[in-house]
């Protein structure tokens, strides 16, 4: 028994000992497949997304500590007419820096809060089952169409943003068209290009949009239908320019899909929800947003919702005890005719649809506190970044250094080559275009009077040429924030846009400016 024992024991150590050198000998072939793998195509997973999540905010965060420095070294400029009078450098110190955030959050509120808002109307709707439904009945729709999705939705969101009051309302449904882009096969790279580069387009060929123009009307004297043709023929090339690159990117998208992509994962059971509610839902909010965010006064000359809005608001009255009462102005508050709504309103419209979907699809209250949360933690990073953004703003604007680079470089005689790199660095640190038209418009007047409708061109399109690849672009950052898309893969396929848009642009601006 000792000695059969004593062979069982032996057998199981050479076994074990088989086996170790087994392991060895795999260990030793992976290392030396290791070594002969090239270092390019050896990728940590774990860093890749590292790089993914914090390239962005270092780009941006380096952005803004060359504000810091800059507001150290340049002295402080206030423009007076066509005139700069310079001070010493007003520096941006620790109590500055943390200060201008505070600011940023306060000064654009209404933009942190959007965003949110957006995470928490899609948080409630992806836990429905119609919407679930809508989302693949829109698929099967475009899977036969699949060539002019990006081509019809690229035309509509760009055409809204060029053409309406303010870019961010479209962002309501931007994650509905990546839903359905992902599930068409289209990458994530590519989906977030076709929507959030769809309204940085918008911006480059920005036509009756009133963001900014409204300060250079006043303060450059030019009418918001100056060069108007010439704006729209930006808009198209830049279409084209954009959908160029995305048929290209048919078969070089890296981010193959392996699951859709959807702001908020979708958990309802479409076989016992209906799409038609939900498609009602988006075709009343893009309604909305048509009739509440175009300027049908300023642009086009039609007063009728004006007209419209001060008769229901103060000509429809209740006669009680005497006393007339405005009741739909009671009940409707101080609300803005359509044509010049903020972005407060469509906040709160989106909100009361989401009472109605709780209505009609039964989900329940906690479910649905739970689902909006869980939908604004998802869009919380973005809203920040927006903060950061308009940081870099507030820093500029208090420091006044920007001024005093742009009058140096654009100078007292016309040239569109030193206006285009003035507007460009204009664009890159101010964030906000309606400041920079609200300071250069005044400035620009004086000094370019013979060339203003051509100042009016460059600085609209440079504005939007510098907002497809600053890290300062508010509408990038919520992009490539909201869908953890690298900053440097959107670099990588967005520049040949940006250096064809570019020269193209100075062309454009040396015609105008001479012939």
């Amino acid at each position: 028994m000792e000695k059969k024992n004593g062979k069982k024991k032996s057998t199981s150590k050479t076994t074990k000992a088989s086996k170790i050198e087994k392991e060895v000998e795999v260990v030793e072939e992976v290392a030396k497949q290791e070594k002969e793998v090239p270092k390019e195509k050896a990728v940590n997973p774990k860093k890749t997304m590292e790089k993914v999540s914090h390239l962005l905010f270092k780009a941006l965060a380096i952005s803004i500590f060359v504000a810091i420095i800059l507001s150290w070294i340049i002295p402080a400029g206030t423009f007076s007419g066509s005139n700069l009078t310079t001070t010493t450098p007003a520096r941006t110190g620790i109590n500055e820096m943390f200060l201008s955030m505070f600011y940023a959050s306060n000064y654009y509120l209404l933009q942190f809060v959007f965003v949110l808002v957006v995470g928490l109307f899609y948080g409630v709707i992806s836990k429905t089952n119609g919407y679930k439904k809508l989302v693949n009945s829109a698929v099967s729709f475009w899977q036969p169409r699949k060539k002019w999705f990006t081509l019809v939705h690229t035309a509509i969101i760009a055409l809204f943003v060029s053409m309406s009051s303010q870019s961010f309302p479209i962002l309501l449904f931007i994650p509905l068209v990546i839903s359905v882009a992902s599930r068409l096969g289209f990458g994530k790279l590519k989906s977030v290009m076709m929507t959030f580069g769809a309204m940085i387009v918008g911006l480059v060929g920005q036509t009756t949009a009133t963001l900014g123009l409204d300060y250079l009307q006043s303060t450059m004297g030019v009418k918001i239908t100056t060069n108007l043709a010439v704006r729209y023929g930006i808009l198209v090339i830049a279409l084209l320019a954009l959908n160029m690159v995305l048929i290209k990117m048919k078969n070089k998208d890296k981010d193959a899909i392996v699951e859709p992509i959807d702001l908020v994962s979708l958990t309802g059971d479409e076989k016992k929800g209906k799409a038609w509610p939900y498609l009602v839902i988006f075709i009343i909010l893009f309604a909305f947003c048509i009739l509440g965010y175009m300027p049908w006064n300023s642009a086009f000359g039609i007063d009728a919702f004006d007209t419209f809005h001060t008769w229901l608001t103060t000509k429809v009255t209740v006669t009680i005890g005497g006393n007339s009462h405005a009741i739909f102005g009671y009940i409707l508050g101080k609300v803005n005719a359509l044509g010049s709504w903020d972005i407060f309103t469509i906040c709160y419209v989106a909100m009361i649809i989401l009472i109605f979907v709780k209505l009609f699809s039964k989900i329940k209250m906690d479910e649905m506190l739970e689902a909006a949360v869980e939908g604004m933690k998802r869009t919380l990073k973005p809203a920040l970044f927006v903060v950061l953004a308009y940081t870099m703003f507030v820093i500029c604007y208090w420091s006044g250094f920007t001024n005093t680079i742009v009058d140096k470089i654009v100078g007292t005689t016309f040239n569109p080559i030193s206006a285009t790199v003035a507007n460009a660095l204009s664009s890159f640190f101010h964030v906000d275009f309606g400041f920079s038209g609200f300071t250069l418009g005044a400035v620009y007047a004086a000094r370019f009077a013979d060339y203003t409708g051509t100042m009016l061109v460059i600085m609209t399109s440079v504005n939007g040429l510098v907002s497809l690849v600053a890290p300062t672009s508010v509408l990038l950052v919520t992009g490539l924030s909201m869908y953890d898309v690298s900053y440097k893969e959107w670099l990588k396929n967005i520049w040949k846009i940006a250096v064809i848009l570019l020269v193209l642009l100075l062309i454009l601006f040396a015609v105008m400016a001479y012939v």
